[in-house]
C-alpha cells in the first residue's frame, strides 16, 4: 500500500484527520530532507569529479530548513526524485540506489549543504520541547541525539527513526484505517 501513491495518499490523509497525527508530517519531511542530501551529494560529487574541489558545493535548489506541511498535500509527492526513491526507503538506502557505485559509505557523512535542514528536522521531531516530536523508543532518539553531539553524522542515523514511524503507522494507525474503510463498505452495502 506504501508503495502505491494513491492509497498511500489516502492512508496519510486518514492518519492526520482521524488521529492527528504528526506521523505523515514525519514522513513527508523526512523525504524531503532525503531529496535535499541525494542532491547536495550529486553536487558534491560533480564539483569532485570536475576538479572544482577548491569551490563551495553548489547550493542544493531547497537547502533551506526542512519544510513542514501545513496541510493535507504532500510537496514531495511533486519532487523529480520521487518516483526514483520510495518513502520506505532510508536516505542512505536511497543515495546507495542513486548515487554511482562506490561514491559512498556506511561512514558518510551528512552533506554540510544540508545540515541547517538536518537540525531543523531533529529539534522539530526529536527536541524534548517540541510539539512535534514523534513518540518512537527513546533508545532511537537517545542515538539520533548523541550522533549530533558527537558531530558523527551518517546517512543512516535517522533511518532507524524511520522505521519507527513507519511501524507506527502500519500497526496502530493502519488497523484503525481498515475498520474505517470496513465501516464504510458494510454501510454502503445496506
Amino acid at each position: 500500500m506504501l508503495d502505491n501513491s494513491v492509497q498511500r495518499e489516502n492512508f496519510l490523509q486518514f492518519a492526520t484527520q482521524y488521529y492527528r497525527s504528526g506521523l505523515p508530517l514525519f514522513l513527508s519531511d523526512f523525504q524531503l530532507l532525503k531529496y535535499q542530501v541525494i542532491e547536495a551529494l550529486k553536487d558534491s560529487r560533480h564539483s569532485t569529479c570536475t576538479d572544482n574541489s577548491h569551490l563551495a558545493p553548489h547550493p542544493v535548489a531547497n537547502q533551506h530548513a526542512v519544510q513542514l506541511v501545513k496541510d493535507d498535500r504532500y510537496p514531495h509527492e511533486s519532487h523529480p526524485l520521487a518516483h526514483l526513491v520510495p518513502i520506505t526507503k532510508g536516505i542512505f538506502e536511497s543515495a546507495m540506489l542513486l548515487l554511482p557505485p562506490n561514491s559512498i559509505d556506511k561512514t558518510t557523512q551528512f552533506p554540510e549543504a544540508v545540515k541547517s535542514a538536518f537540525s531543523n528536522f531533529v529539534c522539530t521531531y526529536f527536541g524534548r520541547e517540541s510539539y512535534m516530536a514523534v513518540s518512537i523508543p527513546n533508545e532511537v532518539v537517545a542515538r539520533i541525539q548523541k550522533a549530533v553531539e558527537l558531530s558523527n553524522v551518517p546517512l543512516s542515523v535517522l533511518d532507524c527513526a524511520k522505521d519507527e514511524v513507519l511501524f507506527l503507522l502500519c500497526t496502530d494507525v493502519f488497523a484503525g484505517y481498515r475498520k474505517r474503510l470496513e465501516a464504510q463498505c458494510c454501510s454502503t452495502v445496506s
